[in-house]
């Protein structure tokens, strides 16, 4: 039985291993081009990373599923190693239009239940852990003493629903796009706000409740009405997808300023 997991770890290790060093010809969908570690979920099995399937809609839209949560794919950077991706509920020029889910930082280890048999058993294959991540991490300081720093792509940005207006420099009103609804049980008004950058759990004023959270592309949003973030909100937001350069890093794996990765510990 031992032997048995065994070769079956192997094997997943090396169908890994060989769609990287293996890739296919670039395929496309609309716009995009798919190519390594990328796949679409119509290429042969041997193309691209199973970690990075992508879906073509219609000839015409190309999908990422996070968490089985549908996101369209707006830009693919090659060079900066991020994918740009906005939720399927998002519709431009429509500023009552809301992502369809909720997307945390934490939840970006979506392979994490699919594969955690393996990541417990195997080390080397931690990495698949969090195929995506929402920033990068950058080298920073004296060669001989360097330091290593997270750099954000995206930022959090949460809806909030309160009984009562609120006058808060956290809390940004939606305007006209959003307020005006009604609460199903009771005939109060909604009124609507977002908060951009964080908050904590004692700023959550009283009769307010958190409806949805998502990301937004790294910005100062002080001041800005709701119809501008909300064509950020269709712009998309960026993720990293460095970690499919990094293999098995035993601990950070930073890029440089030419885009190319590299692990500060050990690496298989």
């Amino acid at each position: 039985m031992a032997r048995l997991l065994f070769a079956c770890l192997l094997l997943l290790l090396l169908l890994f291993q060989t769609s990287n060093c293996y890739p296919c010809a670039p395929s496309s969908c609309g716009s995009q081009t798919i190519s390594n570690p990328f796949r679409l979920n119509s290429d042969p099995l041997n193309c691209g990373n199973p970690l990075y399937t992508l879906h073509c809609e219609k000839n015409t839209s190309t999908v990422l599923y996070l968490d089985s949560r549908k996101y369209y794919v707006q830009a693919i950077n090659y060079d900066n190693l991020t994918i740009r991706v906005v939720d399927a509920g998002v519709k431009k020029n429509e500023c009552s239009s809301l992502p369809t889910f909720s997307l945390t930082y934490a939840r970006l280890g979506n392979s994490r239940s699919a594969y955690g048999m393996f990541i417990i058993t195997v080390r080397r294959l931690d990495y698949i852990s969090y195929p995506y991540t929402w920033f990068q991490y950058k080298r920073t300081g004296p060669r001989w003493f360097p330091k290593y720093k997270p750099l954000p792509l995206s930022q959090m940005m949460i809806f909030i629903n309160c009984a009562n207006p609120v006058n808060s420099p956290l809390y940004l009103d939606t305007g006209a796009c959003l307020n005006g609804g009604k609460y199903s049980n009771v005939s109060l008004s909604i009124h609507s706000y977002v908060n951009v950058g964080g908050m904590k759990a004692s700023d959550l004023m009283e009769k307010c409740s958190l409806e949805r959270m998502t990301l937004l592309p790294v910005k100062d949003y002080k001041n800005m009405p709701f119809k501008e973030i909300h064509s950020l909100l269709e712009y998309g937001f960026e993720l990293s997808w460095h970690s499919s350069r990094c293999g098995s890093c035993e601990a950070i794996c930073y890029i440089d300023d030419s885009n190319r990765t590299h692990c500060t510990g050990w690496q298989y």
